[in-house]
């Protein structure tokens, strides 16, 4: 991850910027990073735009599906022609990335200037913008892409995202945790947490996921090298399968997207950062589970980021990490190998030992290579030089752990338990006198500790407690950021189980429901998450965790107006809760009521108009009014409240898609039936239609 905290922005005035820097070509050429015989090829890359790539998000029917559009209409028709710039230069046309399965991930080598002005282009940006907005594409740097596919995350698997943001690993993690999960009723049993230091970066992570709609998904707020160790009431650990340590670095690997970094490269950019890359790593492997997987990962070309934590790594872990050989996965990936040994620069130069008398710039003895170093197998670590595939710069690494390791407090750690808070008042007396008063609060309420325990079901699970008045008016310890609350309250999980036909041995809403709203009698939002990300929570007894985000948000509170008439005008079950259409995807299969499967004709008026009345009014003429008297009638013998519409099995067998791609959520009104998703999804999904039709029609 670049330093700045985003890899480039650049394309604007990028033939402007001089795309020279006599430090940078001596320095690299000294580390050996690039044969002789390609230095000039690499250099020239290195100054060239980088091409545009995306991915197809998910990894089911639908993404193989429009893919196959893709290739049948968009890029078939550009292979017919021969493409041109404005010079009449030849423009390559679009190619899958070699080393990505499915061909699922695509790169274009055009300009957005090129995209906006050429015409033959037009069709390529217009679905590049609203893909991209409406979630079916993810644009990210090719070599970004890479990472997650080492961690060999499974469905099952505890993954921990060390410096997550903006969120597009992290993305393609949950991707691969939900792979089994297809309209069917099996759940992923793991954990996904995404960590990053940036409050507001957490905040565009959380936005950036959201797409997934994965239980699974806990976002927290913490320095990486800090990250809080949770252990059990037995002194169990909770420790991780894969970890993902895509550290702050100098970027130097990025310059295709940011070429300003060409004017203010010196030596000292990396070297600033070794320490705290070294520092990240380290409680990475702390954290990591024995047999599990770390991999470290820079958009950087400089070993003093890249082989010299490595090595730094695998001395400090005393045996305790393996660095693996995985020259076997992703064979297509063009890689170079690590090496063994490398040059120490700063603004004074060379310097070929820590040991030397000369003067020195922040250097430690963790940059240099040794004798010990050059014994380390780091030719097994992967090098991506921009000139191999087209495209940035980067570094992996993959570690095994072997062993159980001593977990050491870090000196450098920063003491971040709060005590206790002060709070000011201020008043006006009788005499008009301002006077100024102090509380001061502990966070620990009243006859307890700090550390809440969690309370134990007749299974032996952790279950989650109520934690919320640890800190001034009724919030966690975290200043600004509510707790994460369990919703247990028979009331609001009953009703929801009654009215949806929802069973507890399905799915444990009773055990499973959060919320951030203090009187969780009455929760505003209700978030589901999975077991494993449950005692996870409940096991943070000293609320170490700084918790942004938790869960999926399945349900929101829309309270029925004059519910008590309904009630005994219907004699029917009702619920405060609708479903939330990010909520559906993996709630469909376990619901069994409030399902109305309409024709196909009114499924689609309701996405395009909103709303359906019942019955036909001279006074708006204008509203749609449902065509079908069988689903009129499914739609009047419900009660009022939240409900789900499918196309019928015939329509979705005639584009080839399951219920649950096409399944939305709607609320029964009194005289209409209204939509309940946002105006870009429901474009998303009259785009499935579109995309599914066009494939069913290719194919037939």
């Amino acid at each position: 991850m670049d330093a700045r905290g985003e890899r480039g922005n650049a394309h604007d005035g990028y033939h402007d910027i001089q795309k020279t820097n006599k430090a940078f070509e001596t320095y690299y050429k000294a580390q050996n990073i690039v044969p002789e015989s390609e230095w000039e090829t690499f250099l020239d890359c290195m100054r060239s735009p980088l091409p545009m790539t995306f991915r197809i998000n998910g990894s089911g029917k639908f993404a193989t599906d429009m893919r196959d559009q893709l290739e049948g209409t968009l890029f078939a028709e550009l292979l017919k022609e021969e493409l041109k710039d404005e010079e009449q230069n030849e423009l390559p046309p679009p190619k899958p990335l070699a080393w990505y399965p499915e061909r699922l991930a695509w790169q274009c080598s055009y300009t957005r200037a090129q995209l906006r002005r050429l015409p033959a282009l037009q069709g390529i940006f217009d679905f590049i913008k609203n893909a991209n907005e409406l979630g079916s594409i993810s644009r990210q740097e090719a070599v970004s892409m890479i990472p997650p596919f080492f961690l060999d995350a499974q469905p099952h698997h505890r993954i921990l995202d060390m410096c997550a943001s903006p969120g597009s690993k992290t993305f393609q993690i949950l991707e691969r945790m939900h792979g089994d999960f297809d309209g069917n009723t099996k759940l992923p049993t793991g954990i996904v947490v995404a960590n990053d230091v940036d409050l507001k970066r957490c905040n565009l992570l959380t936005h950036q996921t959201k797409r997934a709609n994965s239980p699974t998904l806990l976002v927290t707020n913490h320095e990486a090298q800090n990250y809080p160790i949770i252990k059990g009431p037995k002194g169990e650990l909770f420790d991780f399968d894969a970890i993902l340590c895509d550290v702050p670095c100098s970027g130097d690997a990025t310059m295709r997207k940011a070429p300003d970094i060409w004017n203010r490269w010196t030596p000292g950019n990396g070297n600033g950062l070794h320490t705290l890359q070294l520092r990240i790593a380290a409680r990475g492997a702390q954290l990591l589970k024995v047999g599990g997987r770390l991999v470290y990962s820079t958009c950087s070309l400089n070993p003093i980021e890249n082989e010299a934590v490595v090595a730094a790594l695998l001395k400090e872990c005393d045996g305790a990490l393996e660095l693996l050989d995985v020259s076997d996965e992703l064979p297509d990936l063009k890689r170079s190998p690590g090496l063994r040994d490398w040059q120490v620069w700063d603004k004074f130069g060379y310097h070929p030992s820590f040991r030397g008398e000369e003067q020195m710039f922040k250097l430690c003895e963790t940059m240099f290579s040794d004798e010990e170093t050059k014994k380390l197998p780091l030719e097994r670590c992967l090098r991506l030089l921009p000139h191999h595939q087209d495209t940035g710069g980067f570094f992996v690494a993959v570690f095994q752990k072997v062993k159980p390791m001593e977990i050491k407090e870090d000196v450098n750690a920063k003491k971040q338990t709060v005590k206790e808070r002060v709070r000011l008042s201020l008043n006006v007396n009788a005499k008009n006198e301002i006077e100024m008063s102090h509380e001061v609060i502990t966070l620990a309420r009243k006859g307890q500790t700090a550390s809440i325990p969690p309370e134990v079901d007749d299974k032996g699970e952790y279950l989650l407690p109520h934690r919320g008045a640890t800190g001034p008016n009724g919030g966690s310890r975290w200043l600004g950021i509510d707790p994460v609350l369990p919703v247990n309250d028979p009331k609001v999980i009953n009703s929801i189980y009654s009215v949806y036909g929802i069973e507890s041995d399905d799915i444990a809403l009773h055990k499973n429901c959060v919320t951030r709203t203090a009187d969780t009698s009455r929760p505003k939002r209700v978030y589901t998450i999975t077991d494993s990300l449950r005692q996870y929570l409940a096991c943070d007894v000293n609320e170490s965790l700084r918790v942004t985000s938790c869960g999926l948000k399945a349900f929101e509170r829309q309270e029925i107006k004059d519910k008590v008439k309904e009630q005994e005008e219907t004699s029917g079950a009702m619920c405060d809760f609708r479903l939330t259409q990010d909520g559906i995807p993996m709630m469909f299969p376990f619901v069994r009521k409030r399902i109305i499967r309409p024709t196909f004709d009114d499924f689609k008026a309701i996405l395009e108009r909103r709303t359906l009345a019942f019955e036909y009014s001279a006074e708006a003429p204008q509203r749609a009014v449902i065509s079908c008297a069988e689903t009129k009638k499914a739609l009047l013998d419900l009660t009022l409240g939240c409900c789900i519409l499918v196309p019928r099995d015939e329509d979705l067998a005639a584009i080839n898609v399951s219920k649950a791609d096409l399944a939305i959520a709607c609320w029964r009104g009194r005289t209409s039936c209204n939509l309940l998703v946002s105006k870009a999804e429901t474009i998303h999904f009259i785009d499935k239609i579109k995309v599914n039709a066009a494939v069913k029609m290719d194919t037939s």
